[in-house]
C-alpha cells in the first residue's frame, strides 16, 4: 500500500501562505466585512481585530505592504510627534494611548473602527520593546505565526 504524503508546511496549520499572502487574505476579510454585503458583516470589535493583525501582517510582508506604515510614520511626523512640535511635547506613549482611548470610548462604525486599529498595529510596536503597547503587536504576530509562517 502506498501513501502520497504532502509536502511538509514546516508546521503551519495552513500550509505556507508567506507575509504576504496573509496581508493579502486579511485585508480582503477586512474589506469584505466591513462592507457587509456578503456572508461576513463586521461590527466595530471584529473589525479593528481583523484590521490590527492586517496591520501586523504589513510589517511582515515588507515590499508593496510597508506603505501604509510609511504613511502613518509620515502624519506622525507632520503632527510633531518625538519633537517639540505643534502640540508641544507630544510622544509615541501618547499617541498609542490616544489610540486606546479612541478605541474604547470614541463610538465607532466597523470602517473607522479598522482605520483606528490599523493606525494602531503600526504605532504601538513602535514604542519599543518592554511596553505595555508592544504586547498586542507581539501576540498577533505570534498568532499570525501559527497559522501561516
Amino acid at each position: 500500500m502506498q501513501f502520497i504524503a504532502a509536502p511538509s508546511s514546516g508546521g503551519a496549520v495552513l500550509g505556507t501562505l508567506g507575509g504576504g499572502g496573509i496581508a493579502l487574505a486579511l485585508t480582503a476579510l477586512l474589506i469584505l466585512g466591513v462592507q457587509g454585503k456578503g456572508r461576513i458583516k463586521f461590527g466595530a470589535g471584529k473589525a479593528g481585530v481583523v484590521a490590527f493583525l492586517a496591520g501586523t501582517s504589513y510589517v511582515a510582508a515588507g515590499k508593496i505592504w510597508e506603505n501604509a506604515e510609511k504613511v502613518v510614520a509620515q502624519g506622525l511626523t507632520g503632527f510633531g510627534v518625538g519633537s517639540d512640535g505643534p502640540f508641544g511635547n507630544v510622544g509615541i506613549g501618547a499617541v498609542a494611548l490616544l489610540l486606546l482611548i479612541i478605541m474604547l470610548a470614541a463610538p465607532l462604525n466597523a470602517g473607522r473602527a479598522a482605520v483606528v486599529a490599523l493606525i494602531a498595529a503600526f504605532v504601538w510596536p513602535a514604542t519599543g520593546d518592554g511596553t505595555i503597547w508592544a504586547i498586542p503587536g507581539q501576540l498577533a504576530a505570534a498568532t499570525l505565526m501559527s497559522f501561516g509562517g
